[in-house]
This record gives C-alpha cells, structure tokens and sequence, in this order.
C-alpha cells in the first residue's frame, strides 16, 4: 500500500509498490506458484514467516483479483485451494486449471466457511473489496499491509468507506524492509 493507502492504480496496475519483491539479494520462491522474489534479509524473513504460516491454508478473492493475474496461470498462491466470490460463471478453463478454484456466488461469508473447511482453518484473503467486508462482517483476524513509501495520488484505496468504529487493531509486528514497511495488527472487535 502506498502512504496515501492505495493498493492499485485506476488501471489496476501496482506500479511501485511491489518493487519491493525485486531489490533484494535473498530469494524466496513463492509457493505453488513459479516465481522467485529477491528481497532483503528483512523482507525474506517476513515472508517466510508468512508463507509457512500459510502452506496449508485456503484463499479468498474476489474475481478482479482473479482476473488482473489471469488466475494465475491456474496455481494460486500458496499452492492451496482459492476460492474466488463473484457474480459471473467461472472462465472457459480446461477443468485441470480449474481445479483448484472454487467460484462462490454465494458471497463472502460462503467464500470465507468454505475456505476454513478446505484447508488447516486459516484463511488468507486478497484484494481491498474482499478484506473490507471481511473486516466489515468481524472475519479478520489479522490485517497485514507492506506500506511503500510513494504516493500514489489516484487509484483503489484499501481502506475506503470503513466503519472506524467496528474494529480496533493492536500492533502485531513491524518489520523495516528496504523499500518497504510489514505491518501486522490483531484485529479485536466490538
């Protein structure tokens, strides 16, 4: 997210803010998905800690999300299941790209049970629609945000149109990256 808390261009392009994943000497793959990041000593021991903590979860977007990375070529990231909520009938995949997608039309709160049920319980989600109304619904329990220092000036803020009052946040973990910033906070709700 950017500091004037923009997670996407109007065009959906990131733009700077996943320079982050590139400025580095130390590599991490991302699991089931084939890329490798570089980053610093940091931001790779924040991501580790994340990927395992992931490794056995389930996956939440929405279906902008879904369709900016083209699916992702059919590996969600993890290398889970992914579960997609939208309003439209899933793309005209072959079924083996498929496979590890679930379209839920049924809304978030369907998207998020199923989730639980097909991985460890934990759930990750993606994409500011998707995080707001789990935030809005009491879903979340962590908000994790990687602050870059750009302003952005125009484009899709996360945060945008929140109840302040629902939801307090405690400071999980900050970790200084270069280039950016891992926030962690406990969500408590009221």
């Amino acid at each position: 997210m950017s500091l004037d808390g923009i997670v996407t261009g109007p065009d959906d392009s990131v733009g700077p803010l996943f320079d982050w994943y590139s400025n580095g000497e130390v590599e991490i793959p991302m699991v089931g998905y084939p890329i490798t990041f570089k980053v610093s000593r940091a931001s790779a021991d924040y991501l580790r800690r994340l990927l395992e903590s992931a490794a056995h979860s389930a996956f939440v977007c929405g279906r902008r999300v879904f369709d900016y990375t083209n699916g992702w070529g059919g590996n969600p990231p993890g290398g889970g299941r992914a579960f997609v909520v939208t309003h439209r009938p899933p793309p005209d995949w072959p079924a083996e790209q498929l496979a590890p997608f679930t379209f839920v039309q049924d809304g978030v709160e369907s998207a998020i049970k199923q989730a639980k049920a097909a991985g460890d319980g934990n759930v990750g989600v993606s994409g500011p629609n998707i995080a707001r109304q789990c935030l809005k619904l009491g879903l979340l329990d962590e908000v994790r945000i990687d602050l870059v220092p750009v302003m952005l000036g125009e484009g899709i803020r996360y945060f945008e149109n929140m109840d302040a009052g629902k939801a307090e946040f405690e400071r999980a973990e900050v970790v200084e990256g270069d280039g950016v910033t891992h926030l962690r906070y406990r969500v408590h709700y009221r």
